[in-house]
C-alpha cells in the first residue's frame, strides 16, 4: 500500500456562478497565497498559451496573441498551494472550481471537496516536457525548442537546465478492500531540471492538445 501524507488532504470550492475566463482568473487570486509566483496555461482552437498572472490580476504571455483569455476554451492556474481548473461552456463562461489542502487560502465559493476528502500522498511527480530550454528575449521567460514540436514559451527561469518539468501531487482514496486509488491531482510547480535526462524518458510536449 501507498504511503499517504496523514494530515493533508483535498479541498475544493466551486464559484458561485459561471465566470468568463477573465472573472475566473479575478476570483482565484482574490486571495493569493503569500509570496507565491501564479501561472499556468490555457487552450484556445490554435495553441496552448503559458500564462504569468500579476497580483493585480494582469496576464503576461510571450506568445504573439491577441486576448489569450477571451479565446480560451480551458484554462489551468496553480501556485504551490492551490489549483483554479476553469472550463468554457457554449454561452462563452463557465464553472470555475479551485482546489487546495486549506480551505483558508481558497477564494469564496461553494464546497464540493469530495466525501471522505482524498488524502495527499506522499510522493510527488514531475513529468517532463518535450524540447531544451532555450534563453528568451524577456527575463523570466524561457523557449522550449524541439524539431518535432512548435516552440514553446514558459515562466520560468532555466539557466543551465537540460529540461522543464511539471510537478505534481497525487491524493489518494481507500476502497473497502484496503487498495488506494489516485482521486486527483493537483498540479504544483513548473521547476527546471539540471541532471541528466536519461534516454529512457519518456517526455510529454508543452505545445497544443497536451495536458501540459
Amino acid at each position: 500500500m501507498r504511503r499517504t501524507t496523514a494530515d493533508a488532504t483535498l479541498h475544493a470550492v466551486r464559484a458561485a456562478t459561471a465566470l468568463t475566463a477573465a472573472e475566473a482568473v479575478s476570483w482565484f487570486i482574490r486571495h493569493p497565497s503569500a509570496g507565491r509566483q501564479t501561472l499556468g496555461y490555457a487552450f484556445s482552437a490554435g495553441a496552448a498559451t503559458w500564462l504569468l498572472v500579476g497580483p493585480d490580476g494582469a496576464v503576461e504571455h510571450v506568445s504573439g496573441a491577441g486576448d489569450v483569455l477571451a479565446d480560451a476554451y480551458e484554462l489551468l492556474l496553480f501556485d504551490a498551494e492551490r489549483e483554479l481548473r476553469w472550463l468554457r461552456e457554449p454561452e462563452g463562461r463557465g464553472a470555475a472550481v479551485a482546489l487546495g489542502e486549506d480551505p483558508a487560502h481558497l477564494p469564496p465559493g461553494r464546497p464540493v471537496t469530495a466525501k471522505p476528502a482524498p488524502r495527499r500522498s506522499a510522493t510527488t511527480h514531475q513529468r517532463l516536457l518535450a524540447g531544451t530550454p532555450q534563453p528568451h528575449s524577456r527575463a523570466g521567460w524561457t523557449t522550449l525548442g524541439s524539431d518535432r514540436y512548435a516552440a514553446a514559451h514558459l515562466p520560468v527561469t532555466a539557466v543551465g537546465a537540460k529540461a522543464l518539468a511539471v510537478e505534481t501531487v497525487e491524493y489518494l482514496v481507500e476502497d473497502d478492500h484496503g487498495n488506494l486509488d489516485v482521486a486527483d491531482v493537483r498540479t504544483v510547480a513548473l521547476r527546471a531540471v539540471h541532471q541528466a535526462v536519461g534516454a529512457g524518458t519518456d517526455p510529454e510536449t508543452g505545445q497544443g492538445g497536451t495536458a501540459a
